[in-house]
């Protein structure tokens, strides 16, 4: 999957209250829409910047499991680095969107690839980790646009 460059012109942004509110200029912007474990390659541009992520992440399948619990993340670097959409969960509702406003730096991107992702918390009844059987039920997807100079 190619991300979508939307704009490579001045952006003004207009901050929620969680990243600090205000007007925010920026360069560049880009749409990605993502499903679980496929790889998205970005720009180098994107490379060591501080990104601002708004969006929106869901699941197309329920979860409700009472031994462990899974947290949606955005990972790069094989697994090793990541930035958390929604924190350890043992429910989900398919098609329930959850609302994303983080702002972030990548840091150095090994291969400029990143994967939406999902870790499971482990249990006597599942191993703790990326890319479990729990992973593929949820079926994690991503509607995310990044800001950055």
């Amino acid at each position: 999957m190619t991300p979508l460059i939307i704009s490579n012109n001045n952006i003004a942004l207009n901050l929620p209250p969680s990243l600090g509110g205000g007007i925010a200029n920026y360069e560049h912007m880009l749409k990605l829409d993502m499903i679980y474990k496929q790889a998205v390659v970005l720009p180098s541009n994107i490379n060591n910047k501080e990104v601002v992520m708004l969006g929106e992440v869901w699941t197309t399948g329920n979860m409700s499991n009472k031994t462990s619990g899974n947290t949606l993340e955005i990972t790069w670097n094989n697994f090793s680095s990541k930035v958390t959409l929604h924190e350890l969960s043992r429910y989900y509702t398919a098609n329930a969107k959850i609302k994303i406003e983080k702002k972030f730096n990548f840091g150095n991107i090994n291969n400029l690839q990143i994967m939406l992702s999902s870790w499971q918390s482990g249990s006597a009844n599942a191993g703790s980790g990326y890319n479990l059987a729990d992973g593929d039920r949820l079926n994690p997807r991503a509607s995310l646009t990044l800001y950055w100079n």
